[in-house]
C-alpha cells in the first residue's frame, strides 16, 4: 500500500511557477496584521482590505487565495465571497467566523467558499483549508463544533436579518418579536 504523502503548503509558488497571492478581508486589524505577516513568512503576497469597499477598490484584483471574514462591520462576508469570485474566478476562498452555523457554512459553500473555520484559528488551519482537496471537487467540510444554544440563537437572528437586508422592523415580524426586543438581543450579542 502506498504511503500518504504530505502536501507542503509553505511552497509560496503556485503551478504556473509565480508567487501564490492572498487577500484577507478582515475588519480586526491586530487578527489580520498577525495572519498576514504569518501568511508572508510562508512565502505568500498578501493584500488585505477592511470591508467591502476596499475590495472593490482593489485594482486589477487578481488573487489565488483569499481568507474572509463572516462579519465586516456593517457587511457581510458572504457578499464578499461573490465579489472576489466575479474578478479572481479561481480563488480558493476560505471563510473565519465566531460565530458559525450550518446556514452560514451552507450558504458560503453555495456561493464558492472551499472552507469554514471557526475563530480561534491559527494559520496552519487557515492555509490546511485553502489547500484542503486543491484538486478535487468536494463538499466544504462544516465544523462539528458548533456552539451553544446561545450562540445557535445569535446566528439565526443574524441570518433572518440578513434575509432582510439589515431591516430590523421585518425581521422582528419574522422572528415573532417586537423590534425593541430584537434590538436589545443584538445589543447583548455584541462582541466586546
Amino acid at each position: 500500500m502506498d504511503e500518504p504523502t504530505s502536501r507542503n503548503f509553505t511552497d509560496p509558488m503556485g503551478s504556473s511557477g509565480r508567487e501564490r497571492s492572498l487577500l484577507i478581508v478582515e475588519d480586526n486589524d491586530r487578527f489580520a496584521e498577525t495572519l498576514g505577516s504569518e501568511l508572508r513568512d510562508r512565502g505568500y503576497l498578501v493584500q488585505r482590505a477592511r470591508d467591502l469597499a476596499e475590495v472593490d477598490a482593489i485594482k486589477n484584483l487578481d488573487v489565488d487565495f483569499a481568507v474572509v471574514d463572516l462579519r465586516l462591520g456593517a457587511d457581510s462576508g458572504l457578499d464578499a465571497i461573490s465579489k472576489i469570485l466575479a474578478r479572481s474566478p479561481k480563488a480558493r476562498i476560505v471563510v473565519l467566523t465566531g460565530y458559525g452555523s450550518i446556514a452560514t457554512a451552507v450558504k458560503a459553500t453555495k456561493l464558492g467558499a472551499v472552507g469554514y473555520l471557526m475563530k480561534p484559528t491559527d494559520v496552519d488551519q487557515v492555509e490546511r483549508a485553502l489547500h484542503e482537496e486543491e484538486d478535487e471537487e468536494g463538499e466544504v467540510p462544516i465544523p462539528d463544533e458548533f456552539q451553544s444554544l446561545y450562540r445557535h440563537e445569535r446566528e439565526y437572528i443574524e441570518f433572518v436579518l440578513a434575509e432582510c437586508e439589515g431591516n430590523i422592523s421585518k425581521a422582528a415580524r419574522r422572528l415573532g418579536l417586537h423590534r425593541q426586543s430584537l434590538q436589545r438581543k443584538l445589543r447583548k450579542y455584541t462582541p466586546q
